[in-house]
């Protein structure tokens, strides 16, 4: 068909305007001669096109998730948010386990009138004035006295406490009296004198029916208690308010446990698995989806 289409260009009558091939210098008819050989002609050829292949959009992979320990307690922090140890005896502190309350009361007793040593024996001693005595004596808290030493250590007082009894404190012995007005702990809460037994927590002292939980008001009794900013809670209302929480199974994330941080929520590690297949995700990529996990293959479901 090449020669066919030279041959009829050869037999069409030129323009009156174009020169004749003999006309036309060495150069130009090597310039036409080039330009003739790098024209090729021939059927155009017709594949049919490839068939469009379905786009599947796929979720963003947000980044893998962190891996830690709790301490943020709180319970992270040790939590997340989780904390130190509250102790019966220790000052207020981070939040964490509390022990059981320290019950005391005060030390009451009467004495005992003794009669006079007799010969051959050991001649008792007054604890009070240092003095042998001959007569009659009192004894009380291993102690020996004479029955006019035997009186409230108070200065302003010291009324006899042979037939009424006394309250030890520190060694010393007091009549009711001045215990009660001077000398009984106050309690922390209403601030009272804590005339009978007394409750010794987190460095203060109670009475045992102010000593209860912060927020439910329970009170305590022999149990634990669990201590956030130097107020106890019970162990109910602590978890409740202060320990962070898997959102997989709902359980506190307690000191030691591994967990995992993803999608702005908290996880024990085994418990941040994809939501249809169950495989953990734990130091992996994932899909998320409506704000839930998911692996890859289950992603485009």
């Amino acid at each position: 068909m090449e020669r066919d289409v030279k041959a009829w260009c050869r037999e069409q009558p030129l323009p009156a305007d174009v020169p004749s091939l003999s006309e036309l210098s060495a150069q130009q008819k090597k310039m036409i001669s080039e330009t003739a050989a790098a024209v090729h002609f021939g059927q155009p050829s017709f594949a049919p096109a490839a068939a469009p292949k379905p786009v599947i959009p796929k979720p963003a992979a947000p980044p893998a998730p962190s891996i830690g320990g709790p301490g943020k307690l709180g319970f992270n922090g040790g939590l997340p948010g989780l904390s130190g140890l509250g102790t019966g005896g220790g000052g207020g502190g981070g939040g964490g386990k509390g022990s059981t309350a320290g019950r005391n009361a005060p030390r009451r007793g009467r004495g005992t009138m003794n009669p006079a040593a007799t010969a051959g024996s050991r001649i008792p001693v007054c604890h009070t004035c240092g003095n042998q005595i001959r007569g009659p004596f009192i004894t009380a808290l291993g102690q020996c006295w004479c029955p006019a030493c035997f009186v409230c250590a108070t200065a302003n007082c010291r009324c006899e406490l042979e037939h009424i009894g006394f309250v030890e404190v520190d060694g010393q012995t007091y009549c009711e009296k001045c215990w009660e007005t001077s000398l009984a702990p106050i309690c922390f809460k209403c601030q009272k004198r804590i005339k009978g037994d007394c409750l010794k927590a987190i460095g203060k002292s109670y009475h045992p029916e102010c000593f209860a939980c912060a927020y439910c008001g329970g009170l305590f009794g022999n149990s634990a208690f669990f201590l956030e900013d130097g107020l106890p809670y019970c162990e109910n209302d602590w978890n409740e308010l202060f320990t962070t929480k898997c959102v997989g199974c709902g359980f506190p994330i307690e000191a030691g446990d591994r967990w995992v941080e993803a999608l702005n929520k908290n996880f024990h590690s085994q418990c941040f698995k994809c939501a249809i297949c169950g495989n953990n995700l734990e130091g992996q990529s994932f899909f998320a989806k409506q704000g839930r996990p998911f692996c890859k293959h289950h992603a485009r479901m």
